[in-house]
């Protein structure tokens, strides 16, 4: 066979990409799974009104952020978890911005349309049950999720998501976790 194997493209498309690192260890199997937490099954609702369990989305490293519209920090981080999911089209990597607003997902899905974020889709928390499983104590807050369900990071506040250096964690988790 002489082309290259889906997981060795994506190996060759990550590592290229990863500024300042000439070379990367992988992890060894099943070494992140027994130091991160397994993140709690959480449902969502996405654009079209469906619930659907976070689980949907396992072999996939995850960006979710808990924000609302009338959090100016939020606005602005956003803009930049928009720009993030824009820069890895075709990876292993997706973005769930959760929307804590009460007002319903047609002024989540205008207020997205106003702020240009093309490249995030709307999700929500109704009632908040999401938020209240994670113990979510202010927004912005994010959860980095790894490709087998288990929490890698957790910030609280705004972050510097388009800065290489979280890049480069973000592009090592894609690879740590692939088989």
């Amino acid at each position: 066979m002489t082309g290259k194997s889906p997981c060795a493209k994506l190996r060759a498309a990550l590592c290229g990409a990863i500024i300042g690192l000439g070379y990367m260890v992988p992890a060894s199997p099943g070494s992140a799974d027994d130091t991160r937490p397994p993140m709690p099954a959480l449902l969502l609702v996405d654009g079209s009104g469906m619930n659907f369990p976070l689980s949907r989305y396992l072999g996939s490293v995850l960006v979710l952020q808990f924000w609302n519209a009338a959090c100016p920090p939020c606005l602005t981080e956003l803009s930049a978890l928009n720009r993030l999911q824009g820069d890895f089209p075709g990876l292993p990597l997706l973005v769930l911005a959760v929307s804590e607003d009460k007002d319903g997902m047609a002024a989540l899905r205008s207020l997205m349309g106003r702020q240009k974020l093309g490249y995030l889709r709307p999700f929500a928390d109704p009632g908040g049950s999401a938020a209240q499983a994670l113990a979510v104590r202010g927004l912005p807050t994010s959860f980095v999720i790894d490709r087998h369900g288990h929490l890698a990071m957790h910030f609280e506040g705004p972050q510097p998501w388009d800065r290489p250096a979280v890049e480069n964690r973000l592009k090592f988790l894609m690879l740590e976790s692939y088989p």
